[in-house]
């Protein structure tokens, strides 16, 4: 895969991105390129979209290339889109990063230049340009490294406007199993199968399109159903998606939390370990 790019903006600005150095290069009126530093995840996301133009990646391929089997909050996706179309200026129509609806992501072709064109941007301007920090919850992300697989866990993200998203979708999921429950979907055309699953003062509860999804998802959390722990009490709900988990819990409190992980992440007693920081969060 490339590692940098060139396309334009909307406004006819150049910007040379180089996902090497999660930095893009971005013209001005002044002649000077001003470089912007973005995080790890962020530099990666727009490196697979830019590199296959015009394709739509999925939100699932995005996750694992991304954030390269670490676990991350269910809204880091949305937010890292946010935080791109805001730097290049797209955060209105959306013209350049592009949402197919339920399918994924894409980034216009008809912006993106023939090849980059590196002279462009000199060494010595790039030295002197500024350079501009992101900051996601909270924490300066500029100078990210890469982050090798396994490294590291991220803890679930602090920041509120971070959640928020992925309280909407668990609480979206919640609404509409309580429909189900209450009989809305009755005679209506539904592949959606939600088993539940007590396990001493804690309830898992499976979510997917068939009963067999639901037996394999039981299956890889075998070691977590026959966990049983002080304090770990609550509502875990569990969604897979091919290779991805999605956990959503509302904690014996009453607070609520979610995650995604990739199921070969290389920690042991995972799915276990998982639910712990769901529902007691972070250590």
């Amino acid at each position: 895969m490339k590692s940098q790019f060139k396309f334009f903006l909307k406004g006819g600005e150049s910007v040379l991105f180089d996902a090497a150095n999660n930095q893009l290069h971005i013209g001005s009126d002044s002649g000077e390129p001003r470089a912007v530093t973005i995080s790890y995840s962020e530099s990666r996301l727009l490196q697979l979209l830019l590199d296959s133009p015009g394709e739509t990646r999925s939100r699932n391929e995005i996750m694992e290339y991304a954030w390269d089997n670490r676990v991350v909050a269910a809204g880091s996706l949305n937010q890292a889109i946010f935080t791109l179309r805001n730097l290049i200026d797209d955060g209105t129509d959306h013209e350049l990063l592009q949402t197919v609806p339920r399918r994924g992501y894409r980034f216009n072709a008809q912006y993106l230049a023939a090849e980059p064109e590196s002279a462009s941007v000199s060494a010595s301007a790039v030295a002197d340009a500024p350079v501009g920090r992101v900051e996601e919850a909270g924490q300066p992300i500029a100078d990210v490294p890469p982050i090798t697989r396994g490294q590291r866990l991220l803890a679930l993200l602090d920041s509120p406007k971070l959640l928020l998203p992925a309280y909407a979708a668990m609480f979206c999921l919640l609404a509409l199993v309580g429909l189900s429950r209450g009989g809305a979907f009755d005679g209506a055309a539904s592949d959606l199968v939600i088993e539940d699953v007590p396990v001493g003062s804690m309830t898992y509860h499976f979510v997917g399109d068939s009963a067999e999804e639901n037996a394999r998802s039981r299956e890889v959390f075998k070691q977590a159903l026959n966990t049983r722990e002080e304090g770990l009490a609550g509502h875990v709900w569990i969604n897979r998606s091919n290779r991805l988990f999605d956990l959503s819990c509302i904690r014996a409190d009453g607070t609520t939390a979610n995650l995604i992980f990739l199921e070969d992440n290389p920690m042991a007693n995972l799915q276990l370990e998982m639910v712990r920081r769901c529902l007691r969060g972070q250590p």
